[in-house]
């Protein structure tokens, strides 16, 4: 009889136990993912710029289309070597390659390979000498790639021959800015770069200017700590000035003690002189990483810390639970039980690197219901999972009740991100019977979230001759090729229904734009093209109509 005592008293203490640590678990969940979201394993690739990494340049596993890939440009100089630097993390690279083209991917100009690559500290090295007779301020397209253990990845960068750049003053001026504002003891030597229009402690670092004062560039009284160096990227460069942009990661302590982590976005634009390098603009933006074990929960709301205004959000009809995006990460709350969820995240919060960590994508949310399912489309970047080193747009399906987020398709792409992006803001829609409308690198989608299905109902259509409704529910383009070309095609995307509008004889037509949900097109004659002075060709709409 004790001894059946005891085993109860022992199972009520571990049910008691298990029940406590499971609702201070429920008050944040992490969703399981059955796309596999396995470690990152793309080595990166950056340019030795006077003895400094710079130019960090992610990898990609398919090749790219070269127009698109305008993320940096690497000065040659009058020697034109180069000397590319491998972080490898866990990934056997065995060779690097390289191919330079004319800007818009047409001619070839040099390429090779490189076998016996070199090691200077944590990085393998590689170094070339270009050899192609490379016009002078011309910018050039150059492709990398790395034979690796998990097969060829491809990396991007432009490349211009200029000479007197200064590359290295600038890269050197960039790193010592930077770290400058984390050490009070440094800070006072960056007062003679600023043009200070207001004085005092900033409470908000989200946008910090080269008007800021000195204490509001120095960080305050915030006291952060790096936590992921920043490697500069060399967006602009001529023989007067330079742009650098500049991403790294900070932890500091709140009032109460507890570590907030921040990402921070820097950008440079200066000139050299004899005497020293000028600083002709610079802004900063920080933005909290969230974290649901941070005070975030207000009366009225939730506190997002340190971040800009707008707030990508999406409720349900009873505006219960709210999904929101904060850093690259996708987020569920249920205001009632002040539960959070993180549905969606490449970052690891533990052992993270850069690349978990880079932000080139983003997400739509589609759909909210009242038992916190979701619906969204993770567009961009794919920083690490099976789609690693790929760009492109994945559709998902969250499930509250088994807490997982299902992969329904996935459709690859070679613009980059920026171009991507734009695509996503020129329409997004999804219809009564759950089908999601996309218009992507010239083609139109249509995406069947129920069954994963997807089709392409029109190819090369120009971003510049589409348009979209009010409610995005309606959509007209310019047919470019084909039986229709010179015609205007309409669809619904409610009834999938198109109707095409024809131009008479000596007639072209223009689509202008939309009122609400009518078409407004327009009706060009012969001779209402002319060419202005610079040869640029002008047109004028003889008629409107809607």
């Amino acid at each position: 009889m004790k001894k059946a005592f005891g085993r109860i008293l022992i199972l009520l203490l571990v049910f008691l136990c298990s029940a406590g640590i499971t609702a201070l678990l429920l008050n944040s969940e992490t969703t399981d993912d059955r796309s596999d979201m396995n470690l990152c394993t793309l080595p990166e690739v950056m340019v030795d710029i006077g003895g400094r990494p710079a130019n960090r340049m992610c990898g990609y596993v398919q090749p790219m289309q070269l127009d698109f890939m305008r993320d940096c440009i690497t000065p040659l100089d009058t020697t034109k070597k180069l000397t590319f630097l491998i972080n490898p993390y866990d990934t056997e690279v065995t060779s690097l390659s390289y191919e330079i083209r004319t800007s818009d991917g047409s001619k070839v100009m040099e390429n090779r390979k490189v076998k016996n690559l070199g090691t200077s500290d944590r990085y393998q090295t590689a170094e070339v000498t270009i050899s192609s007779d490379l016009r002078l301020n011309q910018e050039y397209s150059m492709q990398i790639m790395l034979e690796t253990a998990v097969g060829n990845v491809f990396y991007y960068t432009r490349v211009v021959s200029r000479s007197g750049l200064n590359t290295e003053s600038y890269v050197a001026f960039v790193q010592n800015f930077y770290e400058s504002c984390l050490d009070k003891s440094l800070a006072d030597n960056l007062a003679s770069y600023l043009e200070p229009e207001e004085t005092g402690n900033a409470t908000n670092f989200s946008n910090i200017s080269i008007h800021s004062s000195l204490s509001e560039i120095s960080w305050g009284s915030l006291k952060p700590k790096l936590s992921k160096k920043g490697i500069p990227v060399i967006k602009d460069i001529n023989e007067t000035t330079a742009s650098i942009l500049l991403d790294y990661q900070i932890s500091a302590q709140n009032d109460s003690g507890q570590t907030e982590m921040y990402d921070v976005s820097e950008f440079y634009r200066m000139r050299y002189t004899e005497t020293r390098t000028r600083l002709l603009n610079f802004e900063r933006s920080a933005r909290q990483i969230f974290d649901p074990s941070l005070p975030m929960i207000l009366e009225n709301g939730l506190s997002l810390g340190i971040r800009d205004k707008t707030v990508s959000y999406l409720t349900d009809e009873e505006g219960k639970i709210a999904a929101f995006i904060q850093q690259g990460d996708l987020w569920t709350y249920v205001p009632e039980s002040g539960k959070f969820v993180q549905v969606f995240t490449f970052r690891r919060n533990q052992k993270g690197d850069y690349r978990d960590s880079r932000e080139d994508h983003d997400y739509k949310i589609i759909r909210v219901d009242q038992d916190g399912n979701l619906d969204f489309v993770l567009y961009g970047y794919m920083n690490r999972g099976i789609h690693e080193g790929y760009t492109g747009v994945c559709v998902y399906h969250y499930s509250s009740d088994q807490n997982v987020v299902e992969e329904k398709v996935f459709i690859p792409s070679t613009e980059s991100y920026t171009f991507l992006n734009f695509d996503m803001g020129t329409l997004s829609y999804v219809s009564q019977d759950n089908n999601l409308y996309l218009l992507l690198a010239q083609k139109l989608y249509r995406i069947d979230i129920n069954s994963g299905g997807y089709e392409v109902l029109e190819e090369g259509i120009q971003s510049i001759e589409f348009a979209v409704s009010d409610t995005n529910a309606h959509a007209a383009w310019r047919v470019t090729e084909g039986e229709y070309r010179g015609k205007i095609k309409e669809i619904d995307f409610e009834t999938r229904k198109t109707r095409l509008l024809s131009p008479l004889s000596e007639q072209q037509l223009r689509v202008v734009g939309y009122m609400n949900e009518d078409l407004v097109y327009g009706i060009l004659l012969d001779g209402d093209t002319l060419k202005d002075s610079s040869g640029r060709s002008v047109e004028g709409i003889h008629t409107l109509r809607i």
